[in-house]
């Protein structure tokens, strides 16, 4: 009898941590992976029904002017509680090989963000003073942390950049081609161009070096996280829609990402009836697996609900006038207004989409760090973006604006900015040099 205890707890404990499990994983799921999901589920549990069913009914919709909304502020969400995780292929991958590590204690937390933080490549897109003020940790710690991070495998899993991810894998190969860590870190641009014998002049190295080293830098992996990734290519099904009624803005959540889940009612009448303790046990066995499904739905909608709604009403500005109007906003800022945990609303955010009056976007696009402005408001990352994009649209095709022109020209609109920034914002945006966009 003294063993039957600890067993029993066990077991409870164990389905009940399978269970938050599956919430969390269906939290972070798109539109498109969590309808799979469902009909997969389907298939192993003889009771479960799934009707899909297109459509927005009325009784989604909630306006911004109703927040707070009892309705969904008194929902109680067991998940605002758990931990951080993310994208669980890649994610659980990676925390195992921490829990295994002999990094310091005291990282061990914002690594575990970290790894749920990366993107389906593998790369943390996430600025480390945005960490730094959401995790209320020291820059310096966030960085010891992203260091146990990048240590682990596959090499240049944590990266920031392609350079970065390149130069991990570079420096953990015992193998690595004496030249390689130099072109990599000063001359991508021109490794991307073919500019063979301008890298070989300004190296003191032959021409032969050159192509051999970047014969070895193309072998290397610029998608380390990709191998591990669930993410396949699906048409974008927006989790929100926002419709303009007036002078007042619409939420509606898009009921077509969920479709009704229900036990089958043959089973549903045969529990109810039978005597037979072989169909209870058997019912038993797949009934209380439909309940929780049924019941991480309605945690993820609501979920979603409350963060669409105050992000939309922290980017009024954007949706009267567009992009270059977002203004910055972090997810703790989101975390303490809804007195959400930060992973949920980090979960809650990934692989969302919005369909508002300027087009349908992540809903992480709606996040970004600030940047000042002299005598004004801070500017957010995407609308600087914005205005770069909107700079190289309208600019003469013959003689096409270098970063440093960009620059000045932000610079002359009361914004403190680098040409260093600019050239990231750039790129990030996929548009090349001036030197390339001119050719």
């Amino acid at each position: 009898m003294l063993y039957l205890n600890p067993s029993i707890t066990q077991t409870q404990n164990l389905k009940l941590n399978t269970m938050l499990m599956q919430s969390m994983h269906m939290l972070q799921m798109s539109s498109t992976e969590l309808l799979d999901y469902l009909e997969e589920q389907s298939i192993h549990n003889p009771l479960m029904e799934v009707a899909f069913h297109p459509g927005l009914p009325q009784s989604r919709k909630k306006t911004l002017s109703s927040i707070p909304s009892m309705e969904v502020d008194s929902y109680e969400d067991p998940l605002f509680k758990v931990v951080s995780k993310q994208d669980e292929s890649l994610e659980m991958m990676l925390l195992s090989q921490l829990r295994l590590s002999s990094m310091p204690q005291k990282y061990m937390d914002i690594a575990e963000f970290v790894a749920g933080s990366l993107n389906d490549d593998g790369y943390l897109t996430i600025g480390l003073e945005e960490m730094s003020a959401c995790l209320g940790r020291s820059v310096e710690d966030i960085e010891g942390a992203l260091s146990c991070v990048q240590a682990l495998e596959p090499a240049g899993v944590g990266a920031r950049s392609l350079q970065e991810c390149l130069l991990i894998q570079i420096n953990r190969d015992p193998d690595a081609l004496e030249q390689a860590a130099r072109i990599t870190s000063a001359y991508l641009q021109e490794v991307a161009a073919g500019k063979h014998r301008t890298i070989a002049d300004q190296l003191g190295i032959s021409l032969d070096q050159v192509k051999k080293t970047i014969q070895y830098i193309k072998t290397l992996n610029p998608r380390p996280g990709l191998v591990y990734s669930t993410f396949t290519a699906s048409p974008i099904e927006p989790d929100a829609v926002i419709y303009k009624n007036g002078d007042q803005y619409t939420v509606v959540i898009n009921e077509a990402c969920y479709p009704q889940v229900h036990m089958n009612d043959y089973y549903r009448q045969l529990k109810k009836e039978t005597t037979c303790k072989q169909t209870k046990t058997f019912i038993g066995q797949y009934a209380p697996s439909i309940q929780w499904l049924i019941r991480s739905l309605e945690q993820r909608k609501a979920t979603i609900s409350r963060v669409v709604l105050a992000v939309m009403e922290e980017q009024r500005l954007f949706l009267e006038k567009g992009p270059m109007y977002v203004k910055p906003l972090i997810m703790k800022a989101i975390s303490e207004q809804l007195n959400l945990d930060i992973s949920t609303v980090s979960r809650t955010v990934k692989n969302k989409y919005v369909q508002t009056p300027r087009g349908v976007y992540p809903l992480k696009y709606f996040f970004s760090s600030k940047l000042e402005l002299s005598g004004q408001e801070p500017a957010s990352a995407q609308s600087i973006k914005a205005q770069i994009m909107q700079l190289v649209k309208e600019e003469d095709k013959q003689n096409p604006l270098s970063d440093q022109q960009i620059t000045d020209r932000l610079v002359q609109q009361g914004l403190q900015i680098s040409r260093r920034t600019v050239m990231k914002y750039r790129e990030a945006l996929h548009i090349l040099s001036s030197r390339l966009r001119s050719s």
